[in-house]
This record gives structure tokens, C-alpha cells and sequence, in this order.
């Protein structure tokens, strides 16, 4: 099969990735190319990959009569150009079926212009601009496939969902660890007073547990004033929400908790803890997350400590070897890769 895979216009792709959009697409051209496919990657330029690379072209337009646009919309414009310009390309090739990974709503608008079927993952909710371009092409040679449940039931009145393939991760690059004595919490917020992190650090105090945050500081002055005097030995903050700064506490962790707000934009976090048997706390209830059966955690939606305390403690006691069982049975990148297949074979066959 010839594959002609869409990426963003913002993120190079290489064997070292940076964030976690940059690990699924480099894992599934990975997966991709050793079960025999062509793929073409098109995308930011001084991405690497084994497979043929065309980049997206982002310094195209001569700007020199247009003294008062602002960079937003010449930026926009050279995605749209660049964009418009591999769609020619796709046009005139002979490429089995596309598949549009790029989140971005040009790619998707463009598709509907296209001969050849076209798959789009969907990795988030309908927000504004996505949405447009999505209830804009619902044309029979276009396809849409949601990450999970959640995802998909937000797209409901929206779009059409053709699919539901669960997304992947590299569970091997997060080491299992079956037995976690530290009395530990990692918790992954974004430091500002919507998140009540003064309640979770209150919590974790009168459980006599250790704990590590994790997140962007949104709120310098709330951070300095509010959290920071609340710091001791046993309590502290550690770096950002990247996977660089957390992969080596995640497996020595009793427990991983999670804002709801974290959540809907890192869902990968909960993954990853389960890959190293670390059980997970969404701050959040009623979430409809196939990320998270009841075996592997818990969902709670409170701010008194001693609710969010007796959540925590209950959560110990989830089983380490379900969490990594789960994961490994579920959201392996060679499961996710062949159900795409499965997919493309089906949309091929109509």
C-alpha cells in the first residue's frame, strides 16, 4: 500500500522526539515500514524519518508589497500555500490512500478536493477552527477516526466518526516497576489557582505522603506566594509537564495524579504511568476515558483534602501488574498500526 501521511506544520519529527505527537508519528512509520508499506512523510522540514520525506514548504511568498500584515496572518497564508502545494502533489501522484495527522484544519478542508480516499485522526475535541473545516468535508471519499470514546462523543453533531482506533504508546521505553515503596504521589498540574493544588499538596500531607509536581507555572505570583511556602523535604516542585522531565520519577511513584484540565491535553500521561504499573488519580469525574478503567484508578472530583486523600490512599492499593497489563493488551503501537490497516483495507474496498 502507498500511504501519504500528513504532519503538522510545527513539529520535526525524529527518532528522538520531543513531545508525544512526535512519537506517534514516528512509531507508526515505524510500525508502517516493517509490515511492508510505502509511506510518504510530509512535513516540517529536518524531520527524519526511514521513509521519503517532503517538506512542507514555509517560506514560499513574496511579502515584499504587503507592508501592514501582521506575522500571524502571514504565517497562517505560508501554511496555507505550503499545504496547498503538497494537496497538488498528492493529486497527481499515485498514492493508494492519505492519512491527515497534522490537527490542523487546512489539511482537512483541502481533502475534500482530493481523488484519493483520505483518513483524518482526530486527537481532540471539536474546537472552533477544526470543527469548520471538519463539518465542511463530510464528502464519501473522507474518513474520520477518534482516538478514544471520549473523543469521539465530542464530535457527535459535528461529524460523522468512522473509527475508533486507541492510540499508542512505546510502553517499553517506561520502565515496569511491580513494586513501588517510596509513599509517593507524582502529580502533573498546571501550577495556577484553578488547578487547588494547595488542596492536593493538603492532602498529601495528611496522608504522610511524598510529593513531586510536575507542571507549567501559569501563575508566577500564585506559585511564589501560595505554593511555594508550602514546600518542604517531603514536598516539592520538579520541572515541566514534558516526558523528559518526569519519565524518571513516573516508575517509582506509589501513585500519579492528574488535573482534569492536564488530562484533556496530555491523556498520554495516564498511559505512560500505567506502562510502569504506577496506578492514576484523574482529578475529574464522569470522564468517559477508555485511558482509565476502574482497575488501573480512580476519578474524583473534589477540592477537600480529606476526600482527595482517602482517593489517594484507595488508589494504592490498584494492582501494578493490571496497569501494565492493560496497556500492553490495549495501546501498543504494533495493535494501533494494525488496526489502521485493517482500516485503510476497508476504505479501499468500498
Amino acid at each position: 500500500m502507498k500511504i501519504a501521511l500528513l504532519g503538522s506544520s510545527y513539529d520535526v519529527v525524529t527518532s528522538v522526539p520531543e513531545n508525544y505527537n512526535q512519537e506517534y508519528i514516528y512509531s507508526f512509520i515505524k510500525e508502517l515500514l516493517n509490515k511492508g508499506h510505502e509511506v510518504t512523510y510530509f512535513g516540517v522540514y529536518g524531520s527524519k524519518l526511514a521513509c521519503e520525506v517532503y517538506s512542507l514548504n514555509l517560506d514560499s511568498i513574496d511579502w515584499g508589497y504587503d507592508k501592514d500584515l501582521s506575522d500571524n496572518v502571514k504565517s497562517y497564508a505560508e501554511k496555507q500555500h505550503a499545504y496547498f502545494e503538497i494537496f497538488k502533489y498528492i493529486q497527481e501522484s499515485n498514492f493508494d490512500i492519505v492519512h491527515n495527522l497534522s490537527e490542523q484544519q487546512i489539511p482537512v478542508f483541502t481533502a475534500q478536493f482530493l481523488e484519493i480516499p483520505t483518513v483524518t485522526t482526530l486527537f481532540e475535541k471539536p474546537k472552533g477552527l477544526l470543527q469548520s473545516s471538519v463539518k465542511l468535508n463530510q464528502t464519501p471519499k473522507n474518513y474520520y477516526v477518534a482516538v478514544n470514546h471520549d473523543i469521539a462523543n465530542s464530535w457527535m453533531g459535528h461529524s460523522k466518526i468512522n473509527e475508533i482506533i486507541y492510540s499508542g504508546v512505546n510502553y517499553k521505553d517506561w520502565v515496569y516497576n511491580s513494586e513501588s515503596s517510596s509513599n509517593t504521589i507524582l502529580l502533573l498540574s498546571k501550577i495556577s489557582a484553578q488547578q487547588n493544588v494547595e488542596s492536593i499538596i493538603d492532602a498529601a500531607k495528611q496522608g504522610g505522603f511524598r510529593l513531586q509536581i510536575f507542571g507549567e507555572i501559569d501563575d508566577e505570583t500564585y506559585y511564589e506566594h501560595k505554593i511555594k511556602p508550602l514546600f518542604n523535604q517531603e514536598i516539592n516542585y520538579y520541572g515541566s509537564d514534558q516526558a523528559s522531565e518526569y519519565q524518571g520519577h513516573l516508575n517509582q511513584a506509589t501513585i500519579a495524579v492528574i488535573t482534569k484540565e492536564q488530562f484533556e491535553k496530555s491523556g498520554h500521561f495516564t498511559l505512560q504511568a500505567l506502562s510502569c504499573g504506577t496506578p492514576v488519580v484523574v482529578l475529574a469525574e464522569h470522564i468517559d476515558s477508555d485511558y482509565l478503567p476502574e482497575m488501573c484508578g480512580t476519578q474524583i472530583n473534589s477540592n477537600d483534602p480529606s476526600v482527595l486523600r482517602k482517593a489517594f490512599v484507595n488508589t494504592t492499593r490498584k494492582s501494578r501488574s493490571d496497569c501494565r497489563d492493560y496497556v500492553v493488551e490495549k495501546f501498543d503501537f504494533k495493535k494501533m498500526t494494525t488496526d489502521y490497516i485493517s482500516f485503510y483495507e476497508k476504505v479501499l474496498a468500498v
